[in-house]
């Protein structure tokens, strides 16, 4: 069951990031995620938009993601380009889920799909999980983008 987070699932969402960012080292992907990512005040104010999505199993939290409208970090992307238009778009954030959890991007992509059929998406350079997941689903890379904290992340887009 997917459903928008609640205050209450604040603990759960924490074990959530701590096994996905466990899971991501072992990947091959120790950078992306530094300890304590991503830090209460972002989950907060997730839950309080609107933004932070759960999937549930059996009553108990597995997997999060994000759901938000345009990323201004999106706005200036190098070595490439987004695809032309004028078109509003949703971005997805923070793909995490515990080891029992499947199809996490999955239920992101058709999560945010009901809001917009263009959806953008980032991730590190060394997350090649995330990488070959997003090419999977018919995201295509569109460049480089640069997060408020000076890290750079591949984009994609679909739609």
């Amino acid at each position: 069951m997917i459903r928008k987070a609640v205050v209450e699932d604040i603990d759960a969402l924490r074990l959530v990031y701590d096994e996905a960012r466990e899971r991501m080292i072992d990947s091959g992907n120790p950078r992306q995620w530094a300890p304590g990512y991503p830090p209460l005040s972002l989950i907060e104010s997730e839950i309080e938009a609107g933004f932070l999505h759960v999937i549930e199993q059996d009553g108990k939290v597995i997997a999060a993601f994000s759901i938000i409208g345009k990323e201004p970090t999106y706005d200036t992307i190098y070595d490439g380009s987004w695809p032309e238009g004028d078109y509003e778009y949703v971005t997805i954030h923070r793909v995490a889920g515990k080891r029992e959890a499947h199809h996490v991007l999955k239920s992101a992509i058709e999560t945010a799909s009901k809001l917009s059929s263009v959806i953008r998406i980032d991730t590190h350079e060394d997350n090649k999980v995330m990488q070959a997941l997003i090419k999977k689903y018919g995201f295509r890379y569109c460049g480089k983008i640069t997060l408020k904290n000076g890290q750079m992340r591949l984009a994609f887009q679909r739609g």
